[in-house]
């Protein structure tokens, strides 16, 4: 598996886990009450900890999508299966 492809599929598993666990972050209702997608807001969501230290909090890393892609990259380049089952 490329490094894009396994991003792309880090970056949906967590915002599936960030609406699932947060909520209100990608559906959101509009201004007549249905539900609808809100890009900007899941991308402001998740480049905020880029501008703001807030979630840089031990007890928020979970949500911080910025650390979610260090640590995928590490996992990835360091790719410990290979190197115990080999």
């Amino acid at each position: 598996m490329n490094l894009f492809l396994f991003l792309l599929i880090i970056t949906i598993l967590f915002i599936i886990y960030i609406e699932y666990f947060v909520g209100g972050i990608l559906i959101r209702s509009n201004s007549s009450g249905n539900k609808s997608f809100n890009f900007i807001s899941l991308l402001n969501f998740m480049f905020h900890p880029l501008y703001n230290k807030l979630l840089w909090d031990f007890r928020s890393l979970d949500i911080n999508y910025p650390f979610i892609i260090l640590i995928s990259i590490i996992i990835y380049k360091f790719d410990y299966s290979k190197i115990i089952f080999s």
